[in-house]
């Protein structure tokens, strides 16, 4: 394998990293708080669940920032092996 169909490779691996699943997590987390605040009004056990909900977000963010860090440096991986 060339060092062009390397770099080839490395790009299509970087377009695999699941990104996308960690923000549809936590639209889907968000969209599941409303509906709780929405059953539940604005009790306490609503805003137990809040700040369990948020705590989770954080999270997935931090994982989020993860997952594109690897993205990213997969990419410059690539452009290393095109010399730039």
């Amino acid at each position: 394998m060339t060092i062009q169909e390397q770099a080839q490779q490395l790009e299509l691996l970087a377009d695999q990293v699941p990104t996308g699943i960690a923000l549809a997590t936590k639209g889907e987390l968000e969209e599941l708080q409303e509906r709780v605040v929405g059953l539940l009004g604005e009790t306490a056990t609503a805003t137990a669940i809040q700040g369990a909900v948020q705590l989770a977000v954080r999270q997935i963010d931090e994982v989020a920032a993860s997952l594109e860090n690897v993205r990213v440096q997969i990419l410059d991986a690539a452009r290393h092996h095109l010399g730039g």
